[in-house]
């Protein structure tokens, strides 16, 4: 069953990886609690005091470890069980780091953050293991350890003087990041070429005026909702007529019934084209005829007092002469 309340620091881990920061965790929130006496030898603590401490140990013991410790209630006799069986650690976290510390270089890091990281967690299971690492011995390991290429920059960081080994990693920082800043600026235009315009750049000599019109969605001022953009504008506007387009409504029907209404060339007769004129030849010429005089009207029919009288070759072109007629 799993812890219900939420831990401080994780549970001390049943393989004791965890030990080292394990105690010193524990020591921090004890004294933070007023508790710290508990596990002292021959302490003076309350029972009230005794039993917060062993509720506090049992939170953070991995589910294994309690069953082994379930009936101890002292946490002076809690805290000293732990120790002889797990703090072992020193003995082996003690080869471990001093190889550590004799291989770090600072060349094998790309970045100056990894490496102070390294030595910060390195110098820490050093020190826990009784091994005192000076500021000194820190600042000497970073200059003996640079790069061959970088003879020049180490001697300069020497001769500055540094006493703590922050300064120098804050020093080492801000040149990486200007380095970084000059190789970015270099890749973005290698030397001897120019800069690009800028997209939204103007010209000075030839301004470009700002047409209100235009900041519609549409392509022009009567199309789209712009900021300009009110219902009156709306209404008063009207829709351009192109020479090429007809106009539209009556004025397109007239303009229909005029062309129905135009001369027939053939016959003079309105209401039809020349290639569809069913008008008789004859009919045809007189008309030709006396549009050339510019006498009277070809549809106009003279009659006298009598009935007019009508043939039947006024009406049809192939009439035959030789077929009978009526009387």
């Amino acid at each position: 069953m799993t812890n219900v309340e939420k831990l401080q620091f994780p549970a001390l881990d049943i393989t004791s990886a965890n030990y080292i920061s394990w105690t010193t965790n524990v020591e921090l929130h004890l004294g933070s609690l007023g508790l710290t006496e508990t596990i002292k030898e021959k302490n003076t603590s309350t029972a009230q005091e005794k039993a917060k401490s062993v509720i506090f140990f049992r939170r953070h013991l991995d589910e294994s470890i309690i069953y082994d410790y379930a009936q101890m209630r002292d946490p002076q006799e809690l805290w000293k069980s732990l120790k002889d069986r797990f703090d072992h650690q020193k003995d082996i976290t003690l080869p471990l780091a001093r190889d550590e510390w004799q291989n770090l270089r600072f060349q094998d890091f790309d970045k100056v953050m990894n490496y102070n990281s390294a030595v910060l967690g390195i110098v820490a299971k050093l020190r826990y293991c009784g091994e005192t690492i000076t500021e000194s011995q820190m600042l000497e390991k970073t200059y003996t350890t640079f790069h061959k290429n970088h003879i020049t920059l180490q001697q300069q960081y020497r001769l500055r003087g540094y006493t703590k080994f922050s300064d120098l990693i804050v020093a080492l920082l801000i040149a990486e990041k200007n380095n970084e800043l000059l190789i970015k600026d270099h890749m973005t235009r290698p030397t001897g070429s120019k800069a690009f315009p800028e997209a939204n750049a103007v010209d000075v000599k030839n301004p470009v005026k700002e047409n209100k019109a235009f900041r519609g969605r549409g392509h022009r001022n009567y199309r789209g909702r712009g900021r300009n953009y009110s219902p009156q504008n709306r209404k008063s506007f009207q829709w351009p007529i192109r020479s090429e387009q007809p106009p539209k409504g009556k004025e397109h029907q007239g303009s229909t019934s005029q062309k129905r209404e135009d001369t027939c060339f053939r016959c003079g007769t309105k209401g039809h084209w020349s290639r569809v004129c069913r008008t008789p030849a004859h009919l045809c010429t007189l008309y030709k005829e006396s549009a050339k005089g510019k006498g009277n009207e070809v549809n106009l029919a003279e009659y006298s007092e009598g009935t007019t009288h009508l043939d039947a070759s006024d009406f049809a072109d192939d009439f035959d002469e030789t077929a009978p007629t009526e009387a």
